[in-house]
C-alpha cells in the first residue's frame, strides 16, 4: 500500500512485546505514512499521550492492571475525537458492544497471518482520514462563521421580487438598520419596505438589467432604518439559484456607507479648512516636488524668510537653506523620498541675509493615482531646543555620578544613553550598548513589558513612573533580577520622546522570595498535614490538609496551643522526644504514634514525624512536623490480629486430632486411628481453603455486570449438597455485580441453611458448639442450638426474593438468636462442630465490595433472613 503523503502517527499499546514489534513492522511496511510508537501498558500509553499527539490509538484487550476498554474510557476521557481502534484477540458480542458503547472508533479481532495488518492499516488510514476531514470541514465551517460576523454589515439571500423577501439575514442585520435577522426571515419586514421610494425605481431597474445580463450588481441607495434614521447603503449581489416557482434567488452583501457619502461631501469644505489651518501654524509647512521646488508653503514660511508669494514661487528648497548645509540637505531628501521619512538640521537663509536653526521633518507624499509627488514637512525652530540639550549635558553629568544603572530609549524603543553603572552592569562598553535594542540585553518578554507600562502611563495622566521586575543578561552571560522604575519623556510640546529607567538589583532578595514559594507550594502539595510551632508549642504555620483531618481551618489553628488538637499526655511525649533530640545532635528527627483531636472531639490515630526548626546553637526555635492517618493501617493490623486469633485457633484443634491420633496409632498399632486423623486433616483443609476464599473477598470486585439473581440463585444451588431441602423463589431482578463471587454469596448461604437449619443437622445434647474467636475455649454450647427450633423432622425450605431496596435469603429452619445476630459474620463464628466457621464472614465481605449491606433478621418461618440492600431504592 502507498501512502497519500500525510504522515499517520500511531501509538499502539499491547502487553506482548513479540506482538507489538511484529505489528509495528507490518504497519509501517505495508503503510509507508504509518509511523508506529509502542508500548506495554495502559498507563504507559496515557503517559505518551500526554507527552505528545497521535493520530489513531490501536490498542490490545486483555493487558494487566488496564485492559484495552478502561484504557478506551480514560482516553476519551481526554482526548474525545481522537480514534481508538480495538485490536484484540479475545473478541466476542459483550466485549464488542461494550467498546461500542465506549466509543471506540473500529473494532478489530486479530488473526492468523499478514492480512490482517493490511485491514489494520486500512482501518487506520480511514479512521485517521475521517477525523482530519471532520476537522477540517468544521475549521472551515468555523471560518466562515467567523467572516460573516465579522463582516461591517449583513449578508443574505433573498428572492428576486419587488418587496425582496429574505430567506437568509446575518446576524448583523441588527446593527446595520435596527431589525433582528429574525424579523426579515419571518416575512414580519420586508427589505423593500426599508427603501426610500424615490430610490426604489431606480434600485429595481438597476439590479433587473444586470440579472439579464448574467452580471454580479453593485448599487448604493438610501434607506430608513428602524428608528427613523436616513442611511446609505451599498450592496453587491447576484443570482446563486432559481426556485420553484422560476424566480432567482439571490445573494449579496449590504453595509452602510452613509459616512463615506458624508465624507466625501465633506471634502470639499475639509479642503479648505486644511488650507486655512495649514496657514495658521507657527512652523513652518511645505510640499517640496521631487525636483525639490517649491510647491506649497504656509503663510509662516513668508513671514520667517522675507520673501513674498511670488518670489518663493520662483525658488527651489535649496535657495532657503545655507550653503553649508547643502550637501547633508541633498542626502536626507533622497533618504525621505527612498524610506518615506526624514529629518535634518540645517540653517534657513533670509531675504536680509541671517541665519536661523532650523530642524526640518518630512514625509513621502503621493498624490491620488499613487505615483510619487515629493516631500511634505514641517520647519520648526530650535533655538529652545538647543538650549534643553544643553541642560541635558548638565543632567547627564548627575547622571553619571549615580551608583544605580540608568538608562534613556527614544521614541523607537532604542537605548539613547547609558550611565557607567548601567555598562558595568551589562559588561559591555557604553558605545557597545547605546544604539542597541532592549532585547540585546534583556528577554523580549520583559520588553514587552515595559513597553506596556509605558503605554498605560501614557494614558494616565496622575501616574508619572511605574516599577515592575526585569532581568538583565551580562556579555558573560549572567541573569540578574532587576527592580526597574520606568517613567515616560516629553518635550516641551507635550509629546512623547522616549523614556528612561532606574534599575537597582534584586537577584538575591528574588531568589530567596522564589525559594520560600517553591518550599511552600511543596508543603501545600504534600497530601499529609504539614505545621510548624514556636518554641511555646503554638502554631505557627499549618497547610490546607489539617482541615480534612481536625475539621479546622488553617487560619483558625494559627496562634493556638498544640493542645487544641492533642490531648496533655501525647504533648508530653512529644515533648520528651524533642528533649532527646535536642541532647543528641545527631538526631534531626523523631517519629511516635499518637491520637488527634478533631473539631468534634472525636480521636484519630495518626504518626508524626518530627524535626527541629533552624536555631543558633544551643537555642530551640520550635518544630516543623508532618502528620499521617494511620487509621487504615491500625484497622489491618487489628484484622490481622483478629485473623490470625482465629487461624490459630481453628486450626490448633485439627492438628492436635492428627497428631494425638497418629501417636495413638504408632503405640497401638490400631489403624482405625488414622480415619480419624484422615479426617481431621480434611477439616484443616476445608479451613484452609475457607481462609483462602475470604482473604481474596476482601479485595475489590472484579468485572461487573447485570447479572440476574433468580438464575444465578438457581446456578448456586445445583452446586451445594442440599440433600432434601427445598428452593423457592419470589420475584427475580437484575443487579450490576461480579456474578462469580455474588454466586459464592448464594452458595455460602444455602449451606448455612442445610447445615444449622434442617433437622438432620440439628445438634444432639451431647454434640459441643464452636463459636470461633468469639469463645475462649470449646465448650458445650448444644442445648442453646437445640433450643432455636422445634424439631418437626421436615427438612429446610430455602427462599430468595427481591426487596425495594435489594434482595435476602430465608429460611425455615432454627433461626439466629437475636443477641447473636451481630456476631453471625465474625470470622469464625460456628454453631456447627462441621462447619468452618467462614461461611458468613466470606458473605460480609462480598456484600461490602460490592458497596452493599447485610442483615440478619427472623424470617417469616422462624427461621434466619438475610437482607442485602444494594441501593437506595429500586
Amino acid at each position: 500500500m502507498s501512502g497519500h503523503g500525510e504522515e499517520i502517527s500511531v501509538l499502539h499499546v499491547d502487553d506482548d512485546p513479540d506482538l507489538g514489534d511484529l505489528v509495528a513492522v507490518h504497519l509501517e511496511r505495508v503503510h509507508s505514512d504509518i509511523s508506529v510508537c509502542t508500548e506495554r501498558t495502559a498507563a504507559d500509553g496515557l503517559d505518551r499521550l500526554s507527552e505528545r499527539a497521535f493520530d489513531c490509538v490501536v490498542s490490545d484487550h486483555d493487558m494487566p492492571e488496564m485492559d484495552g476498554l478502561e484504557f478506551l474510557m480514560v482516553v476519551r476521557e481526554e482526548y474525545e475525537e481522537l480514534p481508538f481502534i480495538l485490536f484484540t484477540g479475545k473478541g466476542n458480542e459483550e466485549i464488542a458492544s461494550d467498546a461500542i458503547s465506549a466509543g471506540v472508533t473500529e473494532y478489530l479481532q486479530k488473526g492468523v497471518g499478514t492480512d490482517q495488518y493490511t485491514v489494520l492499516a486500512n482501518r487506520i488510514e480511514r479512521a485517521v482520514g475521517e477525523r482530519r476531514a471532520k476537522t477540517a470541514l468544521e475549521e472551515s465551517e468555523r471560518m466562515l462563521s467567523t467572516l460573516i460576523s465579522n463582516l461591517p454589515g449583513m449578508v443574505y439571500r433573498a428572492r428576486n421580487e419587488p418587496d425582496w423577501p429574505m430567506q437568509f439575514v446575518s446576524d448583523g442585520a441588527a446593527e446595520l438598520v435596527g431589525y433582528g435577522s429574525e424579523a426579515f426571515e419571518s416575512g414580519e419586514v420586508s427589505w423593500g419596505s426599508l427603501i426610500k421610494e424615490s430610490e426604489t425605481e431606480r434600485l429595481w431597474e438597476t439590479v433587473q438589467t444586470c440579472i439579464a445580463a448574467g452580471e454580479p450588481f453593485e448599487v448604493t441607495y438610501q434607506i430608513e432604518t428602524a428608528d427613523g434614521e436616513s442611511r446609505w447603503m451599498w450592496e453587491r449581489g447576484r443570482v446563486v439559484d432559481t426556485d420553484d416557482d422560476g424566480v432567482e434567488i439571490l445573494e449579496g452583501f449590504i453595509t452602510d456607507v452613509t459616512a463615506r457619502e458624508e465624507r466625501e461631501r465633506e471634502l470639499a469644505n475639509q479642503r479648505a479648512f486644511t488650507e486655512k489651518l495649514i496657514d495658521s501654524v507657527d512652523d513652518m509647512f511645505y510640499v517640496v516636488g521631487t525636483d525639490g521646488s517649491l510647491v506649497r508653503w504656509n503663510d509662516t514660511v513668508q513671514s520667517v524668510t522675507g520673501y513674498t508669494t511670488q518670489r518663493l514661487a520662483s525658488l527651489g528648497i535649496e535657495d532657503l537653506i545655507a550653503d553649508s548645509d547643502h550637501e547633508k540637505l541633498w542626502g536626507v531628501f533622497e533618504e525621505t523620498l527612498e524610506t518615506g521619512f526624514g529629518t535634518i538640521e540645517a540653517g534657513v537663509e533670509t531675504a536680509d541675509g541671517e541665519t536661523l536653526q532650523y530642524e526640518f521633518k518630512g514625509s513621502r507624499i503621493e498624490d491620488e493615482r499613487g505615483d510619487l509627488f515629493g516631500i511634505a514637512g514641517i520647519g520648526r525652530d530650535i533655538t529652545e531646543r538647543k538650549r534643553r540639550e544643553r541642560e541635558l549635558r548638565e543632567y547627564r553629568m548627575l547622571v553619571e555620578n549615580v551608583g544605580d544603572p540608568m538608562y534613556i530609549l527614544d521614541t523607537d524603543g532604542t537605548i539613547e544613553m547609558v550611565n557607567e553603572a548601567m555598562a558595568a552592569h551589562l559588561g559591555h562598553g557604553r558605545s557597545e550598548v547605546i544604539g542597541s535594542e532592549p532585547a540585546r540585553f534583556m528577554p523580549e518578554a520583559d520588553v514587552e513589558k515595559a513597553t506596556a507600562l509605558i503605554r498605560d502611563l501614557l494614558g494616565d495622566e496622575e501616574r508619572t513612573w511605574a516599577a515592575y521586575e526585569m532581568r538583565t543578561i551580562a556579555a558573560d552571560g549572567t541573569v540578574r533580577i532587576n527592580e526597574n522604575r520606568v517613567a515616560p519623556l516629553f518635550d516641551e510640546d507635550g509629546t512623547f520622546d522616549g523614556s528612561v529607567g532606574v534599575m537597582r538589583e534584586a537577584t538575591e532578595r528574588k531568589q530567596r522570595e522564589r525559594e520560600l514559594e517553591r518550599y511552600e507550594t511543596i508543603i501545600e502539595a504534600v497530601g499529609d498535614p504539614v505545621y510548624t510551632l514556636d518554641d511555646e508549642g503554638v502554631f505557627t504555620y499549618v497547610n490546607e490538609a489539617i482541615e480534612r483531618l481536625t475539621g479546622f481551618e488553617p487560619d483558625a489553628l494559627i496562634g493556638e496551643h498544640i493542645s487544641t488538637i492533642m490531648t496533655g499526655e501525647d504533648i508530653n511525649r512529644g515533648s520528651e522526644l524533642i528533649r532527646t533530640m535536642l541532647s543528641d545532635p545527631t538526631r534531626r528527627n523523631v517519629t511516635f504514634e499518637t491520637d488527634i483531636v478533631d473539631q468534634s472531639g472525636d480521636h484519630t490515630p495518626i504518626e508524626i514525624h518530627i524535626a527541629l526548626l533552624p536555631a543558633a546553637k544551643g537555642e530551640f526555635n520550635g518544630t516543623a512536623g508532618v502528620i499521617r492517618d494511620i487509621s487504615e493501617r491500625k484497622d489491618r493490623e487489628r484484622q490481622l490480629a483478629e485473623f490470625a486469633s482465629v487461624v490459630s485457633h481453628d486450626l490448633r484443634n485439627p492438628l492436635n486430632v492428627v497428631k494425638g491420633r497418629i501417636s495413638v496409632a504408632r503405640k497401638s498399632s490400631d489403624v482405625s486411628h488414622l480415619d480419624a486423623a484422615a479426617s481431621a486433616a480434611d477439616r484443616m483443609d476445608e479451613l484452609i481453603n475457607d481462609l483462602l476464599t475470604l482473604a481474596r473477598q476482601g479485595e475489590t470486585v472484579g468485572e461487573t455486570a447485570m447479572v440476574d439473581l433468580g438464575a444465578l440463585a438457581g446456578q448456586a444451588w445445583v452446586d451445594v449438597e442440599t440433600g432434601e431441602a427445598t428452593l423457592e423463589q419470589f420475584g427475580t431482578a437484575t443487579v450490576e455485580a461480579d456474578a462469580a463471587r455474588l454466586r459464592s454469596v448464594f452458595e455460602n448461604l444455602f449451606r448455612n441453611s442445610v447445615e444449622h437449619g434442617s433437622t438432620s443437622s440439628r445438634p444432639g445434647a451431647d454434640d459441643s458448639v464452636e463459636h470461633g474467636s468469639t469463645s475462649n475455649s470449646a465448650q458445650s454450647d448444644d442445648t442453646v442450638a437445640h433450643e432455636q427450633r422445634a424439631d418437626s423432622g421436615a427438612p429446610v425450605t430455602v427462599s430468595v426474593g427481591t426487596t425495594d431496596t435489594g434482595f435476602y435469603v430465608a429460611d425455615d429452619g432454627a433461626g439466629i438468636p437475636p443477641e447473636e445476630r451481630e456476631t453471625v459474620f465474625e470470622r469464625g463464628y460456628t454453631t456447627s462442630d462441621a462447619g468452618t466457621g467462614f461461611g458468613l464472614a466470606i458473605v460480609d465481605e462480598v456484600a461490602r465490595a460490592h458497596g452493599w449491606s447485610v442483615s440478619v433478621t427472623e424470617s417469616e418461618g422462624g427461621g434466619a433472613r438475610f437482607e442485602f440492600t444494594t441501593s437506595s431504592e429500586r
